[in-house]
């Protein structure tokens, strides 16, 4: 199924609240049901810009808050084209974390939202943003010490973080979803909520 000028579907929250497994299940059932679909992840680590955010969060290079989040939006940009490229096809697009996170992280950071949100005016909006909520403590296992960047590191950075998704998604109609249940049951309700914008938005019923 062909959407009239494709949609964004955003997966945003804290890290290891199961973005990436839930991003790949969303876009499964999506092909099953007859949509185009396609898959993109941000960071993107493979471009340019992306290695230089590897190598901050990886503690090999030192930026100051503000040339961070700059590095998070260029990485953005540099996929301008594609994003296009994939919304003129009609397709819906699910990414993994895509504007939205750095807003989240950069106010954690101690940013400003409205600068935040400046750098990334011109990309392509979100059409549906779903914030897997989950708390630090309860996510803090799910990988080990030894894959950890240095925001995932930070329990201070991870807690502001929710609690600024939780204060956006209030203010901007994001929809939030408890993360704590099984796959399964966080995957049904990431459907629901795809359902229910598909139809409020472009009218169309599954």
């Amino acid at each position: 199924m062909r959407i009239p000028r494709g949609y964004i579907v955003s997966l945003e929250g804290i890290d290891a609240t199961g973005k990436k497994t839930q991003s790949r299940l969303l876009s499964r059932w999506l092909a099953k049901n007859g949509f185009k679909t396609s898959e993109m992840s941000f960071p993107d680590y493979q471009t340019a810009i992306g290695r230089q955010i590897r190598s901050f969060l990886n503690s090999k290079a030192a930026y100051p808050p503000q040339v961070q989040h700059l590095l998070f939006a260029a990485n953005r940009w540099e996929k301008l084209g594609q994003i296009r490229s994939r919304l003129a096809a009609g397709e819906a697009v699910v990414i993994n974390r895509y504007t939205e996170s750095n807003l989240a992280y950069g106010s954690a950071n101690g940013l400003d939202v409205a600068w935040l949100s400046g750098l990334e005016e011109g990309l392509p909006k979100s059409d549906l943003v779903v914030v897997l909520d989950a708390s630090p403590k309860s996510t803090s296992s799910r990988r080990p010490s030894s894959v950890k960047d240095r925001y995932e590191k930070s329990t201070s950075i991870q807690t502001k973080a929710q609690n600024a998704y939780r204060e956006l998604a209030e203010g901007r109609g994001w929809k939030i979803i408890d993360a704590a249940g099984s796959v399964d049951e966080v995957h049904r309700a990431v459907v629901a909520s795809v359902k229910e914008a598909l139809g409020k938005d472009r009218g169309i019923s599954i």
